[in-house]
């Protein structure tokens, strides 16, 4: 590595490793020894960024710079690594409801956040009443379908899944509370010292996902409450 190229980031370094489930990305290979790779060089690029990080084994990555395995085989490579890939689909077809619950569960939850974000945004900038009113209700929507999306995520996946993701949808409570000045319902605590440390939990559930996505698919069925716990309570709340 050259001596002025910076430190690959500890949780950038985690999250490319994460990705590949610690083990190489190239499918044939999946050795447990890796190391990060840049897919366009760093020469090129002169930053890390995960979109152009792969992990690799000492091998494969030396192959690769030597050019016995070309850049555009590596790009697809990462491509294979998302768990929404055709790659990941046809390799794991048993697990297509349990991968279509968790983009639903993931999707709902950035939109909350980004909602809540952008009404204490509107607020701030002296948004009429009845703009925030329409925010305030979109968010409300919002709120009540990741309820929803939480629990048939919880239905589709094992205890270890549902115990991340609920802990997700904690933190996004209070976040969402706390970026509206609502008060947050006693029902969702803090959740110990990596509190509201969400990137750490959403890299902690990937790799439980592709713990479930190395192991065959169970023949269980789960069942699912009709309604969204405390939805309303958590955000339809007036001031």
């Amino acid at each position: 590595m050259p001596a002025n190229r910076p430190a690959i980031p500890s949780e950038l370094d985690r999250r490319v490793r994460v990705e590949a489930g610690h083990r190489c990305a190239i499918p044939v290979c999946r050795v447990p020894v890796i190391e990060i790779a840049h897919i366009r060089p760093w020469a090129k690029v002169k930053r890390h960024e995960f979109e152009n990080l792969i992990a690799l084994c000492p091998t494969c990555h030396t192959l690769f710079d030597r050019g016995h395995i070309d850049r555009l085989a590596m790009v697809q490579y990462k491509a294979n690594l998302s768990p929404f890939s055709p790659y990941a689909l046809a390799a794991h077809p048993y697990h297509a409801d349990f991968l279509a619950a968790y983009q639903k569960f993931r999707v709902f939850i950035e939109m909350w956040l980004t909602g809540a974000l952008a009404f204490r945004g509107a607020k701030q900038r002296g948004a009429t009443t009845s703009e925030l009113q329409r925010n305030f209700q979109g968010i409300g929507d919002t709120a009540t379908e990741a309820s929803y999306a939480r629990l048939y995520f919880a239905a589709a996946s094992p205890s270890e899944v549902t115990k991340l993701a609920d802990q997700i949808f904690y933190v996004t409570v209070r976040h969402a509370c706390k970026l509206l000045n609502r008060p947050v319902p006693t029902a969702f605590p803090e959740t110990g010292p990596a509190f509201d440390d969400l990137p750490a939990m959403w890299a902690d559930l990937h790799h439980e996902i592709h713990e479930v996505l190395n192991k065959p698919a169970p023949r269980v069925v789960k069942v699912v409450p009709r309604s969204p716990i405390l939805a309303d309570e958590v955000i339809r709340q007036n001031e």
